[in-house]
């Protein structure tokens, strides 16, 4: 899979830097939604652009509740910079998104 119609890596990777500069000044974003989007962005890589993780990953690894992650997700989801894509029996996939990537 790739995102955003197969940019190269370093592209992707220049993205990621702006969007977490974004993320850290949007005001309408709590500080869990910033932590919870900086860490799934700190792991996706340059080739899949994405990183996958189940809920249950992310709360043992963030050490935090699941409720946490449910609602940083939906913050970041309805804030337009971050994408989920559920799968049933399969991890999320996680993908950023600039809010003036829209078109």
């Amino acid at each position: 899979m790739r995102n955003d119609n197969g940019e190269s890596a370093a592209a992707f990777y220049d993205k990621r830097r702006k969007w977490l500069d974004f993320i850290c000044e949007a005001p309408s974003l709590s500080d869990r939604a910033f932590r919870i989007g900086y860490w799934l962005a700190k792991r996706m890589n340059g080739d899949d652009q994405c990183c996958w993780y189940t809920i249950g990953q992310v709360v043992r690894q963030m050490r935090v509740s699941k409720a946490t992650v449910i609602r940083a997700l939906a913050e970041l989801e309805d804030e337009g910079v971050l994408v989920v894509v559920r799968t049933h029996r399969k991890p999320n996939v996680y993908y950023i998104r600039l809010p003036f990537d829209f078109g």
